[in-house]
């Protein structure tokens, strides 16, 4: 009996390995870590008229070279659109998308390897969660307008940016909202339109999750051509493809089977390292640029995940650091700019040395972030968010 466990065991032990494989909530933070790294970048050297006013030591890359790497950290806002439609995607499929058990095709669900429970979720339970999810968000964006609010409130002109009287206080409730893009009205921070694309995402994804389960992989080639038929608002326009595309990968289970490659890790680094500097060389293309962005950025997203999940992950010290990092990235997004553009502009580039500033900027937005979930728990937001 003895002799027939230990036969066991190592089979046993090698499932668990796969099964820890599984693309999680920390790998997904790693990728989100990842993503933050590059916007901090793109944002702080953003071009060369930026680079010179701040007189940014660069070295040791040439100016062009070091513009070209920095400048791929737009890639960030795509690493998130594919990210949230696959997470999304993800829960649909896990409770049983929106079939009776199977997918269109009649096969059990690659997300879980087993057919979907009888029923899966109605239309109108979908609406709930999703509505959830926007309240969530919402309350999330609030806390972190209203501490921006009280720290800074002094260093605000709200009658020029907002207006006098009644209609000031309309347009701050709706910034306050982070409804502003949407309804085009004044903002204290630019970088907020993201907030947009990501109430959009919410409601929108699980209609992609229904079309990808009625009409699988097709939908990614009805995409590429969609936008020259309907016109699409600017942001939808830019990143459906990229949405669609995490929509499939979810289906697919595509992360999942990349981060389980049976390939020796030699291998695996040696094809991370040159891919990330093709994408850059690709992407960064005058062509590209201008015509194919938006289909360029949804592979580059799923590589750049699996470079931070099974490559970046896999060295302990860096793969925490990076999960870390991603469990704040929403606030690190959303604050950074006053502290790099606004507030602390003279602060963040004082040390002229690139690598320093963008170090210094991450720690001041991290140390922000760590602050606010904080005061989020002992308020009680937390729970809230937690049950909704």
């Amino acid at each position: 009996m003895l002799l027939r466990n230990q036969r066991t065991n190592p089979r046993r032990h090698r499932n668990e390995a796969i099964m820890y494989r599984n693309f999680d909530i920390n790998h997904t933070n790693m990728a989100k870590g990842l993503a933050i790294f590059l916007l901090l970048a793109y944002h702080l050297f953003e071009n060369e008229a930026l680079v010179t006013a701040m007189n940014v030591n660069y070295a040791p890359f040439p100016l062009q070279a070091f513009l070209l790497i920095t400048s791929f950290g737009n890639i960030c806002v795509a690493v998130f659109v594919f990210l949230t439609a696959f997470g999304i995607a993800s829960g649909l499929l896990a409770q049983g998308g929106f079939s009776a058990g199977k997918s269109a095709s009649g096969q059990s669900s690659p997300l879980s390897g087993s057919v979907h429970p009888a029923g899966g979720i109605s239309p109108a339970d979908a609406c709930r969660q999703a509505a959830r999810r926007f309240l969530a968000l919402a309350l999330q964006f609030a806390a972190l307008f209203l501490s921006v609010n009280l720290l800074w409130w002094h260093r605000f002109d709200y009658r020029s940016l907002y207006g006098p009287g009644k209609q000031g206080i309309l347009f701050f409730l709706t910034d306050a909202t982070g409804l502003s893009a949407p309804f085009d009205t004044p903002t204290l921070n630019e970088t907020w339109w993201y907030m947009e694309l990501a109430y959009l995402l919410i409601f929108l994804v699980p209609l992609l999750t229904w079309l990808v389960q009625k009409t699988g992989y097709a939908l990614l080639l009805f995409t590429v051509f969609a936008p020259f038929a309907v016109t699409f608002h600017p942001d939808l326009k830019r990143y459906l493809f990229v949405a669609v595309f995490g929509v499939c990968a979810a289906y697919g289970k595509w992360p999942h089977r990349l981060l389980t490659l049976k390939l020796p890790r030699v291998l695996q680094w040696l094809i991370g390292i040159p891919g990330f500097v093709l994408c850059i060389l690709i992407r960064q293309n005058i062509v590209v640029q201008e015509y194919f962005i938006h289909l360029t950025d949804a592979p580059m997203a799923l590589f750049l995940v699996w470079l931070a999940a099974a490559l970046l992950g896999s060295i302990p010290f860096a793969g925490k650091l990076l999960a870390f990092i991603g469990k704040h990235s929403m606030n690190i997004y959303l604050v950074h700019t006053f502290f790099y553009m606004t507030l602390w502009r003279e602060f963040v580039y004082y040390f002229k040395y690139a690598l320093i500033t963008w170090l210094l900027l991450l720690t001041t937005c991290l140390l922000y972030s760590v602050l606010l979930e904080w005061l989020k728990k002992i308020t009680g937001l937390n729970k809230l968010l937690t049950r909704i």
